[in-house]
């Protein structure tokens, strides 16, 4: 019994460590939310040629509501699927505050950063010729321009209600009119990644007493090879949990690098189930959820065998 507290005692010692920072990270983006400095849904470049470049840049932002807000404008045609894959594939949820606050990865943080910033791009760009192609959506934005001219009275009636529409991240808060500082949202959100951190390192630490380290990573050096597909499925869970999974399990040294871009590439959050809830065109979201599977598979493993064990000090 002594055994089993020690490992309580030990996880709350580590996560208690983490939560000062992740208050200072929340807090923070809560504040630039506040000034609408992440505010980008106005903007017409996010239907562009530069639309992959910026979505990859917006959701590089540690904020699990540009998956949400994405998925939803895309299902009102006011991004492109560029944009939105390209978002889906930068954002890493809460693998970032998570990194910050370990001083001992953040050399990996910087890379995980560049590295999801440069897939998203590359990916975004693909997609953008891929549709087309196989979608026509040239054909279809000129349908849609065609209806929005001979019924310019309903359009601006529909605009008008999609503007009073409430959209909600994971926390439920709305992200959709941000008007004042909502100084619980951090708070709570904080607390929740903390709980979510104790679970996982709690789950960890009585897995390796139980198994033993040595077994442990026996095991993982013998099936290396499945190490991205593991972080792929743990990644298609949409909710926040699965990337402080992969997180906490590459800091430990039980992932590789290719394996954590693998799992967080594909994670969106639930920016995926936003999308086939409000997005009707079901072939297309299959389409944009095959992409992030196929492409994080394709740049995990081109990225699973090359030794990067140095960006962990």
């Amino acid at each position: 019994m002594k055994e089993y507290l020690d490992i309580f005692l030990d996880a709350l010692k580590d996560s208690a460590m983490l939560l000062p920072i992740l208050l200072v990270v929340y807090f923070l983006i809560e504040f630039l939310e506040y000034k609408k400095v992440l505010e980008f849904e106005k903007s017409n470049l996010l239907k562009g040629k530069a639309s992959p470049a910026l979505g990859a840049l917006f959701g590089s932002v540690p904020q699990c509501g540009f998956s949400v807000i994405s998925a939803e404008l895309y299902s009102k045609q006011k991004i492109s699927v560029a944009a939105l894959i390209a978002v889906f594939i930068a954002t890493s949820d809460e693998a970032l505050p998570i990194m910050i606050a370990n001083y001992k990865s953040i050399p990996a943080l910087l890379m995980l950063i560049a590295t999801k910033i440069i897939i998203a791009i590359i990916v975004g760009y693909l997609t953008m010729f891929a549709f087309s192609k196989i979608f026509k959506q040239k054909h279809k934005q000129d349908h849609s321009e065609h209806i929005h001219e001979k019924d310019e009275v309903t359009h601006e009636k529909h605009e008008e209600h999609i503007e009073h529409e409430h959209i909600h991240a994971c926390c439920h808060h709305d992200i959709s009119n941000q008007n004042k500082f909502h100084w619980e949202h951090p708070l709570i959100h904080s607390l929740k990644i903390f709980i979510y951190i104790l679970i996982v390192n709690l789950i960890m630490g009585v897995i390796v007493h139980l198994i033993g380290e040595n077994n442990i990573a026996n095991f993982l050096n013998t099936s290396s090879a499945f190490q991205p597909l593991f972080a792929l499925l743990v990644g298609l869970i949409p909710n926040c949990a699965s990337s402080v999974i992969l997180t906490e399990m590459y800091i430990s040294g039980l992932l590789s690098f290719g394996s954590i871009v693998t799992g967080l590439c594909v994670n969106a959050g639930i920016g995926i189930l936003v999308l086939f809830k409000e997005n009707k065109k079901i072939k297309e979201n299959i389409f944009i959820l095959l992409t992030l599977i196929v492409s994080s598979l394709i740049f995990g493993y081109a990225l699973h065998f090359i030794p990067f064990d140095f960006l962990l000090l």
